[in-house]
């Protein structure tokens, strides 16, 4: 058991999530933040937004790599002097590398032969580690002593208990529907063109059939795309000194 005090609200750090469909500017968003105490994780390709600008970035190839190497390195006190800002992209493309450990990995570690037509398929005791290995990953980095954003690609999911459909962060499972949980905001990103001008802001709650929230209580419905204007809204609130 661990004692805490809400006195040390001013020291916690912001644990978000930003889904949206490709293209809608969820890579870019991390022009916003400040380069020198920003780390980019890519697991994308499409770092493009992000060229010209001296961000520090960190890419990983195998699932494996983000607990084995990327979370190590990210305990040292020495990366936590330097960096104040861990942002993942993104959490879809660390699902698909997830897969791909389970089917020439940990499914064969098992000795499980299932048949050719099935070698490239999850099955459900396949989904049920995905989700764990998801899940630890997340957990881990959340509770890492940096500001942590994550992205991911928006899909439709089902709730099995009322038929409703949602539109969610695009991983496998049930995941989909239960992964805000596991941040403090969770914000759809939306692009909205007038004219030749187009606008790009954050949804932080529950609307439009997505799923969404502001446990701060500091945003508003609809936010400018901009962490900068996000952090400094809650710290603001909570009288947080720290710079982001």
């Amino acid at each position: 058991m661990k004692e805490s005090t809400t006195a040390n609200v001013q020291e916690s750090k912001i644990k978000a999530l930003v889904f949206g469909p490709t293209g809608s500017g969820k890579t870019s968003t991390a022009l916003t933040l400040k380069p020198e105490t920003t780390l980019i994780i890519s697991a994308e390709s499409g770092l493009l937004p992000l060229a010209g600008k001296p961000f520090t970035v960190w890419e990983i190839e195998q699932f494996s790599e983000m607990m084995d190497v990327v979370y190590m390195r990210l305990l040292d006190p020495e990366m936590q002097k330097k960096f104040k800002v861990i942002f993942v992209d993104s959490l879809t493309e660390i699902n698909e590398l997830a897969k791909d450990r389970i089917l020439t990995v940990d499914r064969p570690g098992l000795k499980k032969d299932i048949g050719k037509v099935y070698e490239e398929l999850l099955m459900l005791q396949d989904y049920q580690l995905l989700s764990t290995k998801l899940i630890g990953m997340i957990r881990a980095f959340r509770d890492l002593p940096y500001h942590i954003i994550f992205t991911c690609l928006e899909a439709q999911s089902k709730n099995e208990k009322t038929g409703e459909v949602f539109v969610t962060p695009s991983v496998n499972g049930k995941l989909a529907m239960n992964l805000g949980g596991y941040f403090d905001e969770v914000f759809r990103m939306k692009v909205k063109q007038t004219g030749d001008k187009m606008e790009y802001y954050f949804v932080t709650g529950l609307t439009e059939g997505a799923i969404g929230k502001d446990r701060s209580g500091a945003l508003n419905l609809y936010e400018p795309a901009s962490w900068s204007v996000v952090f400094n809204k809650i710290f603001d609130k909570y009288k947080i000194k720290e710079a982001k």
